[in-house]
């Protein structure tokens, strides 16, 4: 049994793809000369079962290990059909230099210290060992959540003609939900995979099965910003 099940069993129960009866899709279909692939944040401090955020299952969302392998799974689909892949990585300077708010808001992680496991450098900031991209995809370094951020995403888009932006990694309450909305913004059509994102529980850990901050972002990026989709329903979409 497998965390990402209850996900494909029951995602358009938790995370309804309709509003007051009608279907609500940006994307009925995937043209790959149009969609571009964001990895998101797929790095250790998150889906390493040793990372100082490692994500548990909690109210049915996956379990941060066992969102790698679909993220995967659609990185080596958009290879084969054309569609390109961007990377992107989260952390701080350990200098406390571009720490901002997260200094209050997550005081066990020490933001901006050196030893901090969200400061470059250190272990918990690298790539999952199972993630690597290819010499012709970008990686892009940030330091907010948002991935449009003072980062190239947009002109890499614009440049290629892009329309469909495609999200694939975590988290869902933080860096998949802040580029959504800044995607959306820019008129991109935007597409998050449900079964290769997760987030860190809300305080009450002991929550309902589709409760909890990651079913609460998804159904929040579904209802204003994009698509909430399974990596099934992607390759059904390419197909």
């Amino acid at each position: 049994m497998s965390s990402l099940d209850y996900t494909y069993e029951n995602l358009e129960n938790v995370v309804p793809r309709h509003f007051a009866g009608t279907e609500a899709l940006v994307t009925k279909t995937i043209d790959p000369k149009r969609t571009l692939l964001l990895a998101l944040d797929i790095q250790k401090l998150i889906v390493d079962p040793d990372g100082a955020g490692y994500v548990k299952s909690v109210g049915g969302a996956p379990e941060g290990k066992d969102t790698v392998e679909p993220c995967l799974q659609v990185i080596e689909k958009c290879r084969e059909v054309g569609i390109p892949v961007v990377w992107s990585l989260w952390g701080l300077r350990g200098d406390g230099k571009d720490a901002g708010r997260c200094v209050e808001k997550w005081p066990p992680l020490s933001p901006g210290a050196p030893d901090s496991p969200a400061s470059w450098g250190n272990r918990d900031a690298e790539l999952d060992d199972r993630a690597k991209p290819r010499d012709d995809e970008p990686v892009m370094y940030k330091h907010r959540f948002s991935s449009m951020y003072n980062t190239p995403l947009d002109e890499y888009l614009r440049q290629d003609g892009r329309d469909t932006l495609v999200i694939v990694g975590v988290t869902s309450a933080n860096c998949a939900h802040a580029t959504a909305i800044d995607a959306w913004n820019k008129d991109y059509k935007v597409v998050v995979l449900a079964d290769t994102t997760t987030a860190i529980p809300n305080m009450l850990e002991d929550v309902p099965m589709g409760f909890g901050q990651h079913w609460e972002a998804l159904r929040n990026i579904q209802m204003n910003y994009g698509d909430v989709r399974t990596s099934r329903e992607f390759f059904e979409m390419i197909q």
